[in-house]
């Protein structure tokens, strides 16, 4: 442990931090309701007794709300089910909608999720063997994956039944549009209704499926619509601010009451403002903390919002995001890193092995909670807290730990844990302590070049003779090698000229990050589907299947052309920032 480790780290009030829990967790804080602007009072009002320069903004935000559904199969039994509507899903008529049931494996049971891409996407084999035009179709993919699929596929309706046991229905979202809709991105708003069922009841309708036709009505009622929303954002100006500034973050809108998800995030982020804010003049950075609305009922709308709201300011001075979403999850052990940039990699395993004496599990960051900043070139960092996986409350779900309580009227103040929690905002602390405190960022690219080298080697290999990719791994190796260099440099950089270096170091984050993590780069945002690294070129995959005279394979190879240009651009770029920096 660092003094600045030490220091903040003992600055942590258990007791101050659970208090903030016990309050937000009487409160349903749906975004553009009265219970979020109870909570965000309550954060202003905390923000100001601890003396923390802070500014609300208020915006309007495109959002949704589940209302009421009805499941009833009509043949070849009368049978009522119990459901909840999707958020961003259609309503239904009033008398709703009758269709034959067919059930689907979920994409997930058939391939690596890995491989799955928007752009790519149209059909799996199940859905080349089954017709479902006109019919509901049942299935445990309930993501925006899923209902695409079953959208593209002419279904009339989408029914989850959820992969785990637990008698719980979690509320969803089902628009793959990441933040509020442009005119662009509007025409992918969802046009079919979709419900969620529990595993029991979907298990049941399954068998009926099995054995032969299934009729049902479905009647589903959703609002969507603009509601204003509140982002309260917290300022820790660092003593000697060069204008530089680390990003932290978290979600203050919930379903219900939402303890885990996110209250006890709300709490941690009052106490690491009020602790670093105590010991600002001990950071050499300045540190920004948002609550963020419209993340359960927007599809990160607020974060997004933010994104483009404060754009010339986080690219020129942001030097990373953190965000923090279900800290203090009782019986929660198992640290998850699910949100690291591959600058940022080497520094999180070592401080996660470090603090935690765990093996970190680092992961690439996966496309969702609140990650709106990759188009930016923000580096990303998390770690979450994760109940093991042979708990009695371990569920296939992403938050609350991964407890079967997320997203459901299960989450109340009985499912997190103080001290957890003192503990997890004692690990976020370190984090920040860290990257606000040290001369020069601890960021490297030789992981990223690895990345780079890996996935256009596996391209290169999936379309050969269709496309050339070797510029790019030439580009890449040229990277590679300068990237080498800097990491070798970085030790003798001291005094002055460490200023400088980081700035090198954040331009270089700015230059790889949108081509290896989006497609839509640096000014838009990708759906909200998982992608995997460099998005863009991943098309080349489909190329050897397609007849190379039709109108698809050329427009295709076209595109990839294109992103081709766009990654040995931004290699080249990259490579000249890094043996400038070097050669200083």
């Amino acid at each position: 442990m660092t003094a600045i480790d030490a220091i903040l780290r003992d600055a942590v009030d258990a007791g101050e931090t659970w208090r903030h829990v016990e309050k937000l967790s009487t409160i349903e804080r749906l975004a553009g309701t009265a219970g979020e602007r109870e909570a965000v009072q309550y954060i202003m009002d905390k923000l100001a007794e601890y003396g923390i320069p802070s500014h609300l903004y208020e915006f309007e935000s495109f959002v949704s709300y589940p209302l009421e559904a009805e499941l009833q199969v009509l043949e070849p039994e009368p049978l009522a089910i119990p459901c909840r509507p999707r958020a961003f899903a259609a309503s239904t008529p009033d008398d709703g909608i009758e269709a034959e049931v067919v059930y689907l494996p979920s994409e997930a049971e058939h391939h690596d999720r890995s491989k799955m891409i928007f752009a790519q996407t149209g059909a799996n084999e199940d859905y080349q063997a089954q017709d479902v035009s006109g019919k509901i179709v049942l299935t445990t993919s309930g993501g925006p994956d899923g209902l695409k699929l079953a959208q593209d596929h002419g279904a009339v309706a989408h029914v989850h039944m959820w992969p785990s046991g637990e008698d719980v229905i979690h509320e969803m979202i089902v628009s793959s549009i990441w933040g509020t809709p442009t005119p662009e991105s509007a025409a992918r708003l969802v046009k079919i209704p979709a419900i969620s069922i529990k595993r029991a009841d979907g298990d049941r309708l399954k068998a009926l499926c099995a054995r032969g036709r299934v009729r049902a009505r479905i009647k589903a009622n959703v609002y969507i619509g603009w509601k204003p929303v509140l982002l309260p954002l917290a300022e820790i100006a660092a003593v000697d601010d060069d204008e530089t500034f680390m990003l932290v973050g978290g979600h203050h809108c919930s379903w219900y009451v939402g303890t885990t998800d996110n209250a006890t995030g709300d709490a941690c982020l009052l106490e690491m403002a009020r602790v670093l804010y105590q010991h600002r003049d001990r950071l050499r950075r300045s540190v920004r903390i948002g609550w963020w609305p419209s993340h359960s009922q927007g599809r990160y709308a607020g974060s997004t919002w933010y994104a483009d709201y404060a754009f010339a300011d986080l690219r020129r001075n942001c030097i990373a995001y953190l965000g923090i979403d279900s800290p203090g999850v009782k019986g929660a052990e198992i640290w998850d890193c699910r949100y690291n940039h591959a600058e940022v990699e080497r520094f999180m395993d070592r401080l996660m092995r470090e603090v935690t004496g765990q093996e970190p599990n680092i992961r690439r960051p996966l496309k969702a909670g609140d990650q709106s900043f990759w188009g930016i070139g923000l580096p990303s960092l998390g770690a979450y807290r994760m109940v093991p996986a042979d708990s009695p409350v371990r569920a296939n779900v992403g938050g609350s730990g991964g407890a079967y309580w997320w997203h459901s009227p299960e989450d109340t103040i009985d499912k997190g844990d103080a001290a957890i929690l003192a503990s997890d905002t004692q690990l976020y602390l370190t984090i920040v302590g860290r990257l606000c405190t040290a001369e020069k960022l601890p960021f490297e690219f030789v992981t990223a070049a690895r990345d780079f080298e890996k996935v256009l080697g596996e391209l290169a290999q999936a379309a050969a003779g269709h496309i050339d990719v070797a510029p790019a791994l030439e580009a890449t190796r040229r990277f590679a090698d300068a990237a080498q260099a800097l990491d070798q440099r970085t030790a003798g950089v001291a005094g002055p000229k460490a200023n400088l270096f980081n700035r090198r170091l954040m331009e270089i984050s700015r230059i790889i990050n949108p081509v290896l993590y989006t497609m839509a780069g640096d000014y838009d945002q990708d759906p909200a589907l998982q992608l995997p690294q460099l998005p863009g070129l991943q098309g080349a995959r489909r190329l050897p299947g397609l007849d190379a005279a039709s109108n698809e394979y050329g427009f295709l190879k076209t595109r990839l052309l294109r992103e081709l240009n766009r990654t040995v651009d931004a290699l080249e770029r990259a490579t000249a920032a890094a043996k400038g920096i070097a050669g200083q």
